[in-house]
């Protein structure tokens, strides 16, 4: 069934792979992209959250929220934080919302639909206007920050295609 439900949404995005995939011969990069895939989809799947989509240079994933579940997001986070250091550099984008889930699409992966899931994807382009390699919204933070330091960025910024001026966090 199609329900409307409160989500964890994650997107993350290898920062500079046009220029990794002009300097790296192809099938090392495909090597290299895959096996990150496949430890970051394990990290998700282990903390009880699913990759919906996977974007050439990254994903995108969710959880759905409930009791216990703040606490699987931020140990998926720590883990990905610290994957972070390794092999490629990535950027993580975390939100939180309301959206439409249910029903399958052409690729096989549940459907999410909404204005949140354009607002995370939208806040992915942001933190890489800002350079912020974990960036979260201000509501997400807010419901981790018993779980997880967080820093408030000082200014708020406009989200394109919304239109107000948010506040963001660092995880």
């Amino acid at each position: 069934g199609i329900k409307t439900r409160p989500c964890w949404m994650l997107v993350a995005d290898i920062q500079g792979f046009s220029a990794l995939s002009r300097t790296m011969p192809e099938d090392n990069l495909a090597t290299l992209v895959g096996q990150w895939l496949l430890e970051c989809k394990d990290i998700i799947e282990s903390n009880g959250g699913m990759i919906n989509k996977y974007l050439g240079d990254g994903f995108f994933a969710y959880w759905h929220d409930g009791r216990g579940v703040p606490a699987l997001v931020r140990k998926a986070l720590l883990a990905l934080k610290d994957h972070q250091q390794k092999k490629l550099v990535f950027r993580l984008v975390l939100h939180h919302g309301r959206i439409t889930v249910g029903g399958v699409s052409a690729g096989g992966e549940e459907s999410l639909l909404g204005s949140e899931v354009n607002f995370v994807f939208r806040m992915e382009k942001l933190a890489g206007k800002l350079n912020e390699p974990r960036l979260a919204s201000e509501m997400a933070g807010s419901l981790l920050s018993t779980l997880l330091p967080t820093t408030r960025l000082k200014d708020l910024h406009p989200v394109p295609g919304f239109p107000e001026q948010y506040a963001f966090v660092r995880f």
